[in-house]
């Protein structure tokens, strides 16, 4: 199994039972961005208890305290936010942001409590930024390529589906407005499918399961420079993918997917989300 430390695992996550090793893992993430609006939060605070010593501890130096404040607040939220052109530059204002603290002596908490506060919320921004989403133009759209025919998307998906070898091609994605369908593995070796009518309701995604009863044992499936062990009825061939596939074509929308499909905490669990 290959290390787990370059991806973002969530707190879900389900131990395969396998009879070789008790301690392999299935490889299921959900990697779940953090909340801007908290880091907002702790930012706001980190700000007030400043401005709170700057108002109640008497000091002759007010205007070097708030300019020290506004100045540090905004050097913080930049360099957060948009980062540096080199990585040294990073030191170089880190050891600034150092020296300007030692300068400005009794003054200089204003300075530290400015730029603590512009780091976090430049963080905040940065994150808020990333997950803002734009509708795509396009009503169907494949691994993030806008089609605007069902039958030119199904054609193109067909052929990443046929082509995932779970390395460079390990997941397939389709969109169709709010309904999504992943795919993630490998031809020869087995993938997992999902699928959703609202993709934004995590609570409410399905994943592909064998109608024949098969075991929980495990089956290692690569996922795109990862391996995982899933359960086998999970695990699905090329066949058995392609009409669930041609399925979402016909009807994304659809909310209920029929018996083959299985909600709950093990379909969101097993979701293999890109970044």
């Amino acid at each position: 199994m290959e290390p787990l430390d370059s991806v973002g695992i969530s707190s879900k996550a389900v131990l395969a039972g396998d009879k070789t090793d008790s301690r392999k893992l299935v490889v299921v993430v959900k990697n779940r961005r953090s909340p801007w609006k908290g880091l907002l939060i702790i930012s706001g605070l980190v700000l007030l208890a400043t401005i709170s010593v700057m108002v109640f501890v008497p000091n002759d130096k007010v205007l070097v305290e708030v300019g020290s404040l506004l100045a540090g607040l905004a050097l913080g939220a930049c360099f957060l936010r948009f980062g540096v052109p080199r990585p040294w530059m990073g030191s170089v204002v880190l050891v600034l942001f150092v020296i300007v603290w030692f300068i400005l002596g009794a003054s200089g908490y204003a300075w530290f409590g400015g730029f603590l506060a512009g780091t976090i919320a430049g963080l905040a921004w940065g994150r808020a930024a990333k997950i803002r989403t734009v509708a795509p133009t396009a009503p169907w759209t494949v691994d993030k390529r806008g089609f605007g025919s069902p039958a030119e998307a199904r054609r193109v998906a067909d052929a990443a589906l046929r082509s995932l070898d779970g390395a460079k091609q390990g997941r397939l994605t389709v969109e169709h407005g709010s309904a999504r369908f992943e795919v993630a593995g490998a031809v020869g070796t087995g993938m997992v499918c999902h699928r959703n009518a609202v993709a934004a309701d995590e609570g409410s995604w399905a994943v592909l399961v064998h109608p024949d009863g098969r075991t929980d044992q495990s089956v290692e499936v690569p996922m795109g420079g990862m391996k995982g062990l899933m359960p086998s009825y999970l695990v699905h061939d090329l066949d058995a993918v392609a009409g669930a596939l041609a399925d979402f074509f016909s009807n994304p929308k659809a909310s209920s997917f029929g018996p083959e499909w299985r909600t709950g905490d093990e379909a969101e669990a097993t979701r293999l989300t890109g970044r």
